[in-house]
């Protein structure tokens, strides 16, 4: 039997037998963000917003509201609208999308017919592989939170057409039906009944580059300064060259206050930095306004499987020609196409360990891609997935996204966990959906707003290799903010005084303290040999060096591409211990900063 929940809708049984779904064309297209934020104040909502089509890599937005049910995963275990659901977070998100994985007519030729929508966080990794946690976790949130929706909105950017889904769950065939009939003239009741016009067009953006002091005047404050954030990649670079690492993405996270609007900030983000994956996300306890231009996995229901890993940026330049030079110096960096290569070669492997033998190749490398604020260079690589291949196992064996960690992946992660002060949170992990029958897209959640209570927050980062120089990664976070920092910007000019973000006399006080110098201990840290890179085999748990073939040499420059020597099914291993010796770089910025607000 159904049950009602609280705001009394209906609840399908633990396991329904019959399932229809209706689709039905809107007599006119929708501006999907706008509807969102017109009920922003009737519960949790997930909006997918390809605000940016990008060459055609983002056709689809969908807009989820009203679930029957919300799925959270934490350190402590999974629920279902707060009943508990046995197994890890994948095993347990498996088994409830299977109880409503049943048959239904065709229809429509849509990406999403009902299903989850929402978020996997990057600690979500703690359940996939022996890393240690970060040093601190002060703004903690669920590893992952989705809405079990039986209704959506899709529209189509190709066609410019709207699209509503709604599907019926029941003991028996015509019961289903009835209820898919009713949920679809409830909702198309509900949109009719609401008011909604063009989204506004998006803002030519003013390309300035960004300065750490003026965002600390704007009351945006690193976690880590300028100082401690070249610390932490000389630190990177320091285990490069030690043979323990090719590459790693090291990352910063930037605090404000904020009590205003978040349906102003996200069409301000929307029209300032319009991205291909951009997301709102309306959950319980969190709010994610996102401009991701990065697709993580897509999965359509024949079993074809995408990933599009980004590395490798330059600013934009407001002067045409100056741009055209970014672009081209971009496209001919072998840095940068060291970095981009590197994590194809990781995302081959993570593909391959569920894929057909022989069915994963790359059918573009190192294309540039032009946002608003960035060019950068997109690779893309694709496979068939193995017949009977779950959600859960595809997620297991690419999760999180190599271009936010490094490679090898999961020494990367451990490095990440001793260098960076702080949990990711949402950032570096996925959004997106997973549909009742199976296809699923997912981006990696960058350039991204997070939400809690009053606490504003975002992280930046970039890929470390030996070719690195410290100041310039610490211009590259900077440049990457510049999207985010002018949305607040523009939402700030519109809010009235008593709502606009804004930091406390605290933090404002606390910023110019943040610069301390990096102590001569920590120096000599950074040019420290570290761990050896194990593998357990059959000679039982020994270090490992990684090959000398492929170290950089000392002083001199590196494109080779990396592999995980490993099989398909192994990861690289630590066995002496995970790396903390840096802890007092940690502090340098003040790891005390109270929160924003």
């Amino acid at each position: 039997m159904q049950g009602p929940r609280h705001d009394g809708r209906i609840r399908p049984a633990a396991a329904p037998r019959a399932r229809a779904c209706r689709v039905r064309r809107l007599p006119a297209p929708l501006a999907l963000s706008e509807l969102a934020c017109a009920w922003a104040d009737r519960g949790p909502l997930v909006l997918l917003d390809s605000a940016d089509p990008d060459g055609g890599r983002a056709r689809w937005s969908v807009l989820g509201a009203e679930p029957f049910a919300v799925f959270t995963a934490g350190p402590d275990g999974c629920t279902l609208d707060g009943e508990a659901v046995a197994g890890s977070a994948l095993e347990a998100l498996d088994a409830v999308l299977a109880r409503y994985a049943l048959p239904a007519e065709a229809g429509a030729t849509l990406p999403f017919r009902g299903g989850a929508l929402g978020y996997l966080a990057y600690e979500l990794l703690h359940e996939l592989e022996e890393v240690p946690a970060a040093a601190a976790d002060d703004l903690p949130v669920p590893r992952a939170q989705l809405l079990l929706c039986d209704a959506a909105l899709v529209h189509d950017h190709d066609r410019d057409e709207t699209w509503l889904v709604a599907n019926g769950f029941g003991e028996e065939a015509a019961e289903a039906a009835a209820r898919a009939d009713a949920r679809l003239a409830q909702w198309a009741a509900r949109v009719a009944g609401t008011a909604v016009g063009p989204a506004p067009a998006p803002r030519v953006p003013d390309p300035q580059r960004l300065d750490e002091a003026a965002l600390v005047a704007r009351g945006v404050v690193p976690r880590l300064d300028a100082v401690a954030y070249r610390a932490v990649v000389a630190r990177a670079r320091a285990h490069i060259r030690a043979g323990d690492l090719f590459e790693v993405c090291t990352t910063n996270r930037f605090q404000t206050g904020f009590t205003g609007d978040t349906a102003a900030l996200y069409r301000a983000l929307r029209r300032v930095n319009p991205a291909p994956f951009a997301a709102w996300l309306k959950l319980p306890g969190v709010e994610v306004l996102s401009a991701s231009p990065e697709r993580f996995l897509r999965r359509d229901a024949r079993g074809s499987v995408e990933t599009a890993p980004i590395k490798g940026t330059r600013p934009r330049a407001a002067d045409p020609a100056a741009d055209r030079a970014l672009r081209d110096a971009l496209a001919a960096s072998e840095k940068d196409r060291a970095e981009n290569v590197m994590i194809v070669d990781l995302a081959r492997n993570d593909l391959g360990r569920v894929c057909g033998l022989g069915s994963v190749s790359v059918p573009s490398l190192c294309a540039v891609h032009s946002y608003a604020f960035v060019h950068q260079l997109v690779s893309t690589v694709r496979g068939r997935l193995r017949p009977g291949t779950s959600t859960g196992a595809l997620l297991r064996a690419a999760f999180p996204g190599g271009s936010m960690t490094g490679a090898p992946k999961v020494e990367a992660m451990r490095r990440i966990a001793a260098l960076e002060p702080v949990a990711r949170g949402v950032f570096s992990g996925a959004i997106g959906y997973v549909d009742f029958e199976g296809a699923l897209d997912l981006s990696i959640v960058i350039r991204t707003f997070v939400k809690v209570g009053d606490a504003l927050t975002f992280h930046v980062g970039g890929a470390v290799v030996w070719d690195s120089d410290p100041a310039s990664e610490h211009q590259e976070i900077l440049d990457k903010a510049a999207g985010l920092v002018a949305a607040l910007d523009l939402v700030c000019e519109h809010e009235p005084p008593g709502r606009r973000a804004n930091v406390t006399e605290t933090a404002r006080a606390q910023a110019p303290g943040r610069r301390a110098n990096v102590t001569e201990t920590a120096r000599a840290q950074a040019g420290r040999r570290s761990l050896r890179v194990g593998r357990s085999g059959p000679g039982g748990g020994r270090a490992r060096r990684v090959p000398r073939e492929h170290r950089p040499p000392a002083g001199g420059r590196t494109s080779r591409r990396p592999r995980e020597r490993r099989p398909p099914g192994r990861r690289a291993n630590v066995t002496e211990g995970d790396d903390r010796s840096g802890s007092d770089v940690r502090g340098l910025a003040g790891a005390e900063h109270a929160p924003c607000g």
